[in-house]
């Protein structure tokens, strides 16, 4: 089948609440690479030639790929990616891809060499091609691995980064690529590949795969750094981390637990904090009311959030952007709260992007100007958003 371009269509981005308020569902990040990298590694494995498209909000097309790095650009990987509003912008025989569909490459494969039109499971289309706008016969296949919502990606994380990333390590040619791993470094990869692009890891850490650990990342010494983890880029981490994933900028330096948990860009999360992922009574974790057949579920925790020293998250709860919390944290908090225990008030607009400029200061980067206009964009749509 023969497509000029490969269309990421957003599912159901009110589940991916709060990340999906200021970041596309195509460039969360699972299995160590955002969800459109693994379309784009898929392409380079199979030759295919293919520009790739992601139709998501309005100011989101507009100002995230002034923001985000790419990872698989950092070790010399080219393709084309552009974010548009609408899909009739976009022309020629397409591929469209769904955000519900878990993009792993191997499942790709079957399904592009297998249909010449349509996959779907009941109502929800997971992958077509379409030529002029036409779909051809329709599959229906409720057996492929869907994500539901935020909580999916750290269902699937570990498995994708065991199922895909050795397809990065074929193209690149090596697990570890331009960093410095100390030779008091324990770097265990019996459960899986650790993969290391730029990062440093610190005398008497413990690496335990499979895990990614992207450029700019550190791993500071007595560290343990279990299954699962992803660090994408410029990340510091200390204490422990298991089965969590996170994005630029954001930092853990100190003794801490972060456990199966989402954490977004320009988040610190201060000494002592923990992440609860598992209730007393052992039972499954509901997300916003949701139930998400998870008995382990950490924090979702929202770009440009900060977490205070001694900060306990319960299990399954989330950190809304821009937020700054101290204390125990039972409740959800929406995007831009100031709060102590479950005590919140409303954080002003101007203190969040007056803290984002400090902390790039504190890192040694310049801040982006449309980093802070999407924090003013994400605090526009917040207020007509409704909170999960």
């Amino acid at each position: 089948m023969r497509f000029d371009n490969v269309v990421i269509v957003e599912d159901n981005y009110r589940n991916f609440y709060p990340t999906s308020l200021s970041t596309p569902i195509s460039d969360l990040i699972i299995g160590g690479l955002r969800y459109y990298e693994h379309i784009a590694l898929w392409l380079m494995n199979m030759g295919f030639d293919a520009k790739i498209y992601v139709v998501t909000r309005d100011y989101l097309s507009r100002l995230w790929s002034g923001i985000a790095e790419s990872l698989l650009s950092k070790v010399g990987l080219r393709y084309f990616i552009k974010y548009v509003q609408n899909i009739s912008d976009i022309s020629g025989p397409s591929l469209i891809i769904h955000t519900s569909l878990l993009p792993r490459i191997d499942t790709l494969n079957n399904l592009v060499n297998g249909i010449g039109g349509e996959v779907r499971c009941g109502n929800r289309v997971l992958l077509s091609f379409t030529d002029d706008g036409n779909v051809n016969n329709v599959i229906d296949n409720c057996d492929l691995p869907i994500l539901d919502g935020v909580w999916s990606v750290i269902r699937w994380n570990t498995y994708l980064l065991r199922e895909n990333l050795k397809y990065l390590v074929k193209l690149v040619g090596d697990k570890v690529v331009d960093s410095d791993v100390s030779s008091n470094a324990v770097i265990d990869e019996k459960g899986g590949n650790a993969i290391m692009i730029g990062a440093t890891v610190e005398s008497l850490a413990y690496v335990r795969g499979p895990v990614l650990l992207g450029s700019g990342s550190r791993i500071l010494p007595h560290a343990y750094v279990r299954e699962g983890s992803v660090l994408y880029a410029h990340n510091v981490v200390g204490g422990e981390i298991k089965n969590s994933i996170m994005d630029m900028h954001s930092l853990k330096e100190h003794f801490s637990y972060l456990g199966d948990s989402y954490v977004g860009r320009w988040v610190n999360i201060g000494a002592g904090s923990v992440t609860s992922n598992l209730k007393n009574t052992m039972g499954v974790i509901r997300y916003g009311g949701i139930n998400t057949g998870l008995t382990k579920l950490g924090s979702v925790i929202g770009d440009w959030a900060k977490i205070g020293i001694n900060t306990s998250i319960m299990s399954g709860k989330y950190i809304g952007q821009g937020s700054n919390v101290l204390g125990l944290i039972r409740a959800n908090v929406p995007p831009f709260k100031l709060c102590i225990n479950d005590d919140c008030k409303e954080y002003l607009l101007d203190k969040v992007v007056e803290v984002y400029k400090r902390f790039t200061r504190l890192r040694g980067v310049n801040a982006n100007e449309n980093e802070i206009l999407l924090i003013r964009a994400v605090y526009d749509a917040s207020l007509h958003e409704a909170p999960l």
